[in-house]
């Protein structure tokens, strides 16, 4: 009998034990300051939510597009277009997450009143290299005031009221004035001017397609040294070859093979020019949402360069599996051929190969990290430095390669460069004194990531030690972020690092002093490139520009339009034209552009791949 009574007080336990999720509870709830805004006012959210025996743990806010978790509210905000906008408040609580939803449509009304956007500019006839006086003429509305100006001259920024502009290409060029009140009302005016030609500007020599599909996305234009030939390509896996004055001499089938994922939208490696001539590419991405193709490899083509070429030297299959995503190109030294896969080949599971670069027998294989974006550099001395990818969420920065005989050694993770933060697909420079530098995306190891999300990192490699830690000269921060698009850097003679982020190019001393930053218009893409006159160009993706910018104050002095978009690294040849592959009109289109300059920049890493030819093998 006592141990049913007993047994009886158990269950009576549970049961009280259980009453107090029973009754718990969350109830979602806002309230806003007014029923209606119109345009420019701020809104204000008040979070009443409660909760019943818990206490509310996330607040989850969803409005016009965005996602945040604040328990109290968002700050205060405005709306600068009208509409009804639907609010969602999420709330769950601490106690068997438990949640309630609450909505409410809030209305911001347009008037349709708007300041109007206008200006002039003098002189009326505008020729590249001489200056051109704009004038704000717009008017606000009534019972209002204009509080800002935002310019743009092709990709060339100015806040100024009345800014005083110096255009460096010629040509035709979009000039746009966007005014806001101190409601937030806004309003546009664009201006198509034709630019007449100056002394020393750009221009467009002449363009061509290349490719009837395809996409450029990362791939970039790459040269004979004598400046005579320019070879190109594109995720159709076709390299074409042009002259200097724009003659479509031949093209080469580089998806002969069965390579797989042809025409897609991936991005697509650099071809690379040899001394000799001979053009090495390697194309094939097995990534696909429903996995790699065992039955396909990427390929390393070795082709005739020249008037005369278009015919194969060799080729060899990478392994089942591979894939050749990486921004850069393949670097090529006296003797051999140097890649970077992507996905390695399930055959041995390593990414970094060595070829012999006139046989195509593969000589050397190391595993670096899966999802190797980045690129390779050869020194003179037969070292190698080897950009890796995450494994396991981590990054382990640059590996160095030691030549043992016939063969080389890896750092070990630790002795890397900057081997707690991720180059993230970005492209390594080698300046002539043998310092190296390496952009990184920031994982928080010696900064914090609040304070920057992009690194550079400068390493002396003459102190580089096989089976040593080594340090860094320095590091510093810049601005903007070292996204997945095969951003880099390039040194100048006198060892000025410029650096490109997705928003700005960046100036740094040879001692790690930022020295200037410009932001850019649109979006930048790939690596700088430097004349002989020290000017730096960089591509704006978003804006279909080449942009010059002068290298004592990073101020943007020309911006030349040429396709829909440029997801590539301007190229300077010997002669000091510069090359830019782009899309225009949907297909992959090569530009070739005259401006001042009589060759790139001599004693230094000037280009990606250090230069025209892309071989990464210069110090």
């Amino acid at each position: 009998m006592k141990r049913i009574i007993y047994l009886l007080v158990a269950a009576i336990g549970l049961l009280v034990g259980c009453t107090p999720d029973e009754e718990t509870w969350v109830q979602a709830g806002f309230t806003t300051d007014k029923e209606s805004y119109e345009i420019g006012d701020l809104i204000t959210l008040t979070n009443t939510s409660t909760a019943e025996n818990a206490q509310i743990a996330v607040c989850k806010w969803e409005f016009m597009g965005k996602v945040s978790y604040e328990l109290t509210a968002p700050e205060p905000f405005s709306v600068e277009e009208g509409g009804d906008y639907l609010f969602r408040l999420t709330v769950t609580s601490d106690r068997g997450a438990m949640k309630s939803v609450f909505e409410k449509t809030i209305k911001i009304i347009d008037d349709g009143v708007r300041p109007t956007a206008d200006f002039s500019w003098l002189p009326e006839r505008i020729v590249a290299g001489e200056e051109v006086a704009f004038t704000d003429q717009s008017k606000a509305a009534e019972g209002s005031e204009i509080v800002k100006r935002e310019w743009t001259f092709g990709a060339i920024l100015s806040t100024e009221e009345n800014p005083k502009i110096t255009f460096g290409s010629h040509g035709k060029i979009n000039v746009s004035l966007t005014v806001t009140d101190n409601k937030k009302r806004k309003d546009t005016k664009t201006v198509t001017m034709d630019i007449a030609k100056g002394a020393g500007s750009l221009g467009v020599l002449w363009s061509h397609s290349y490719d009837e599909q395809g996409v450029v996305y990362g791939t970039s234009p790459a040269t004979s040294t004598d400046g005579q030939y320019i070879y190109v390509s594109s995720s159709n896996y076709n390299l074409v070859c042009f002259t200097k004055l724009g003659e479509r001499t031949w093209g080469f089938d580089c998806g002969q093979n069965n390579e797989p994922n042809r025409g897609s939208d991936y991005q697509h490696p650099t071809p690379t020019v040899d001394s000799d001539g001979t053009v090495y590419v390697a194309v094939g991405d097995n990534t696909t949402k429903a996995g790699a193709d065992a039955s396909k490899s990427a390929s390393l083509y070795a082709v005739k360069g020249g008037a005369d070429g278009g015919t194969q030297m060799w080729f060899t299959a990478i392994g089942a599996k591979s894939s050749m995503r990486p921004f850069g190109a393949p670097a090529v030294t006296d003797q051999y051929v140097m890649i970077l896969t992507n996905s390695a080949p399930s055959t041995d599971g390593k990414h970094f190969r060595i070829y012999d670069k006139v046989s195509g027998v593969l000589k050397y294989s190391e595993k670096t990290s899966s999802g190797s974006y980045g690129g390779c550099v050869g020194l003179k001395d037969g070292r190698i430095l080897v950009n890796t990818g995450q494994s396991s969420g981590r990054s382990y920065g640059t590996h160095i390669f030691f030549p043992e005989g016939n063969s080389w050694s890896k750092s070990t993770n630790e002795q890397n460069y900057a081997p707690n933060d991720q180059p993230n697909g970005s492209q390594i420079a080698i300046g002539a004194d043998g310092k190296a530098y390496i952009l990184c995306l920031n994982l928080g190891a010696r900064i914090s990531t609040n304070e920057t999300k992009a690194l550079v990192y400068c390493y002396d490699a003459k102190k580089t030690t096989k089976g040593q830690v080594s340090t860094p000269e320095w590091y510093t921060a810049v601005k903007g972020e070292n996204k997945q698009t095969g951003y880099g850097l390039v040194v100048d003679g006198n060892g000025v690092v410029y650096v490109a982020t997705d928003k700005y190019i960046t100036a740094i001393s040879s001692t790690g002093s930022v020295l200037w930053a410009t932001e850019v218009a649109g979006t930048a893409y790939g690596v700088p490139a430097i004349d002989n006159e020290g000017y730096i160009y960089y591509n704006d993706a978003e804006k279909g520009s080449l942009v010059k910018l002068e290298p004592a104050t990073g101020k943007a002095i020309a911006s030349l339009q040429l396709g829909t978009e440029l997801k590539s690294s301007p190229t300077i040849s010997a002669d000091g034209t510069i090359y830019v592959t782009g899309m225009l009109e949907g297909k992959p289109t090569l530009f070739a552009v005259e401006g001042a300059a009589t060759g790139y920049a001599a004693n230094a890493w000037s280009q990606m791949g250090g230069n025209p030819g892309k071989s990464g093998y210069m110090y």
